[in-house]
């Protein structure tokens, strides 16, 4: 695909959005693309979200997602999370530091409504698993004990990041999704089908593109996306995947350019 095609499709939805929304964006002013990619390594017949927790996020109804820890009582590293508070109907993106102590719970400077990312900024590896989650449950060993408190899980010796394809939009952001990748790992002889899904404030997840499929055959396959599929200010989006067999391992991201509204 050529940058002339490419810029075309953007122009595109740009206008889309003037005529539909009665907004001016501008992807230049933004200048900023956007990558959400992840690892399920245990999806089954069940559908789960492409994320290292597994299952499905239940996702918080309020600023509440305020801690984070490690399972290792040895890691101390500076993080970076990535995420998005709630004020009224309107989210806002937050970027945030805090530095982990082993298995004891750090309070975050600011609580999240949205966690999408976490990353290690330090010189050292993880060693054990990372929990971003809502405090108020049992933590052992830094573990949160209720699966529905956790919202961003990073494996040990997993790329020092969250692989979560899920993310969230800004009041004031459009995302212009491109393509995206899904894949399921080799030594799986299974076929899965991948789900995109949005869903906007106070709204359901849909399905909004039909069901995308993969194998252990076909490998990693990238899906371009034409035209271009707009996802809105305030809305939730992610990849959701279900197997044709147990415990399989799957990956998937997606990707485009950020846009700001500017009138």
């Amino acid at each position: 695909m050529s940058n002339a095609d490419l810029e075309f499709r953007l122009r595109q939805a740009v206008n889309e959005i003037k005529v539909q929304d009665g907004v001016d964006i501008s992807v230049r002013d933004k200048s900023k693309s956007l990558i959400k990619f992840g690892r399920n390594n245990d999806v089954g017949t069940t559908e789960e979200t492409v994320w290292a927790q597994g299952g499905k996020e239940t996702y918080a109804t309020d600023n509440d997602i305020d801690s984070i820890s490690s399972s290792n009582a040895g890691d101390a590293q500076s993080v970076v999370i990535e995420g998005h508070t709630l004020s009224g109907s309107d989210l806002t993106f937050v970027v945030q530091t805090a530095t982990l102590n082993g298995q004891t719970p750090v309070t975050l400077s600011t609580p999240l409504y949205r966690a999408t990312r976490v990353y290690n900024d330090d010189s050292t590896d993880f060693a054990g698993d990372i929990y971003v989650f809502e405090s108020g449950g049992t933590v052992t060993a830094g573990v949160p004990q209720t699966a529905t408190d956790i919202h961003l899980k990073v494996l040990a010796g997993d790329d020092n990041q969250s692989l979560k394809c899920a993310t969230s939009l800004s009041s004031q952001d459009y995302w212009l999704l491109t393509g995206a990748y899904i894949g399921v790992n080799r030594q799986n002889t299974r076929s899965v089908d991948f789900r995109i899904k949005v869903r906007r404030f106070g709204k359901v997840f849909r399905t909004i593109v039909p069901p995308l499929a993969a194998s252990n055959e076909s490998g990693t396959r990238f899906v371009p996306f034409d035209p271009v599929i707009i996802v809105r200010p305030n809305s939730d989006v992610r990849i959701d995947a279900t197997s044709s067999g147990t415990a399989t391992g799957v990956s998937a991201g997606l990707q485009g350019y950020l846009a700001n509204v500017i009138s």
